[in-house]
């Protein structure tokens, strides 16, 4: 049979307070009583009882999700000069940064070009639409067609050109050729060409 102690009874501090963990980690600790009356400690707080215990390297699901959550609502650092105040100039501006993106390999998302011009994610592609003719999406994959031309023209290998324009794979390379009107030929013509035009 287990009893309950009145509040005001205090419970003598258990040799669990002493452990290594709790003293490297200053953790502050509530005594609580458990069955048979032996007394435990419980650290104060979630964050408390997670250092204390052992890790295996393995982060739970729950501070994963968290932590995920935080850096992709975390927006991007800001240019540290200031934005134009029309937007037009602020449109030229976000054009020129997916242009740069795109021929350096990297990836870039509207909204984050938005973020930096201060403008929502919409009404951003709407205004880039509107001046350029085209969503800021496929003028980032022009500008990447464009630059794989341009390299396959140089003479290098279709896997080189893809992994300096952001694509793991060559097949990805030949899709975005395909679809903005630039396939690649077979391996045998661009051979053939290359020995015949000499």
């Amino acid at each position: 049979m287990t009893t309950a102690l009145p509040i005001s009874t205090p419970i003598a501090p258990s040799s669990s307070h002493n452990t290594p963990a709790a003293r490297a980690l200053s953790v502050p600790a509530v005594p609580t009583a458990i069955a048979g009356g032996a007394p435990a400690v419980r650290p104060t707080s979630l964050a408390a009882t997670r250092a204390a215990a052992p890790s295996y390297g393995v982060q739970p699901p729950r501070e994963r999700a968290a932590a995920t959550a935080v850096s992709r609502s975390t927006p991007p650092a800001r240019p540290a000069t200031p934005l134009p105040r029309s937007t037009s100039e602020r449109l030229h501006l976000g054009r020129d940064r997916i242009r740069s993106a795109a021929e350096a390999g990297q990836r870039i998302r509207s909204y984050e070009v938005a973020l930096d011009l201060d403008l929502s994610e919409f009404h951003f592609a709407r205004l880039f639409r509107a001046a350029f003719g085209l969503s800021p999406h496929v003028y980032y994959d022009e500008v990447r067609a464009e630059r794989a031309r341009a390299l396959l023209r140089d003479g290098l290998a279709e896997g080189e050109v893809a992994r300096r324009i952001g694509f793991r794979r060559p097949a990805e390379l030949r899709a975005l050729l395909s679809k903005r009107g630039g396939a690649l030929p077979p391996a045998g013509e661009a051979e053939a060409s290359d020995a015949s035009a000499e």
